[in-house]
C-alpha cells in the first residue's frame, strides 16, 4: 500500500508514493551504469482520483481510440475511477468501496492476493504514476482500477506486451481486444480484466471472484 491516502468523491485513492518511486528509480540506475544516460524517474504526482460512471462506448472492454479528450481524467486533468455501480457484475457481487485492503500496484503484475504469482516482463523498466480504487462484493469477491501515465510513449507497448502475456500464463484468454477473463492458475478464483488505452495512458479494471 502506497504511503499517500487521499479520499475524494468518496473513493479511496492509494497513491505510489515519492520513496517507492524513488526506490525503483535507483534499482534502474543501478542496471544502467554503463556510461549510457539515464532518465530519472521523477516522483508520482500527488493526483488524485475521481468518480466516473462509465466510459461511453467502452462497455465491452475494448480500448480506447487516442481521439478526443482523456477519458481517464477530468477537465481539471484529475485521474478518474469507477463508480462501484458501474463494475462488471455489479448486478450479482453488489461491490462497494473497500477503505482497508492494500493492494501491490507494480505493473505487470495482475491479479489480487497473488492469484498471478509469476509475471511476464521488468517491473522496475516502466516509467509511470499510478492512481489506484480497490473494491470488494459479495462472497468475498474483490475488483481494483488503475490508471497509470506513463512519462515515455514506448513504455505503453511495452506494458500491454506484458501484461497481455502475464494474463495468459495466469490461465486467462483473450475475449475481445482489450478483454480478458478465465480462472486463474490450478483452480484459482475468476479474473477478468479489462484493459483500456489513450495515447500514453491506460486504465485496467480486475474483477476477482469464486466460480459459480
Amino acid at each position: 500500500m502506497a504511503d499517500v491516502e487521499e479520499l475524494l468523491d468518496g473513493v479511496p485513492v492509494r497513491l505510489e508514493s515519492a520513496r517507492v518511486v524513488r526506490a525503483r528509480g535507483e534499482r534502474r540506475r543501478a542496471r544502467r551504469r554503463t556510461g549510457v544516460a539515464v532518465v530519472a524517474v521523477s516522483a508520482a504526482t500527488a493526483v488524485g482520483l475521481g468518480v466516473w460512471t462509465q466510459l461511453s462506448g467502452d462497455q465491452d472492454g475494448s480500448r480506447v481510440a487516442a481521439q478526443g479528450p482523456n477519458p481517464f481524467t477530468d477537465s481539471r486533468g484529475v485521474m478518474q475511477a469507477p463508480d462501484p455501480s458501474s463494475l462488471p457484475m455489479n448486478g450479482s457481487l453488489h461491490w462497494t468501496v473497500d477503505e482497508k485492503s492494500s493492494s501491490s500496484n507494480q505493473l505487470p503484475r495482475m491479479g489480487l492476493g497473488n492469484v498471478c504469482p509469476s509475471w511476464r516482463g521488468d517491473e522496475d523498466s516502466l516509467h509511470y504514476s499510478m492512481g489506484t480504487g480497490l473494491y470488494k462484493g459479495k462472497d468475498g469477491a474483490r475488483a481494483r482500477y488503475r490508471v497509470v501515465h506513463f512519462s515515455e510513449r514506448d513504455d505503453v507497448g511495452t506494458a500491454l506486451r506484458d501484461i497481455d502475456r502475464t494474463l495468459r500464463d495466469c490461465g486467462l484468454s483473450k475475449r475481445a481486444d482489450g478483454l480478458y477473463s478465465g480462472r486463474t492458475g490450478d483452480g484459482g478464483p475468476m479474473l477478468r480484466v479489462s484493459v483500456r488505452q489513450w495515447n500514453d495512458w491506460l486504465g485496467i479494471i480486475e474483477t476477482q471472484y469464486a466460480q459459480r
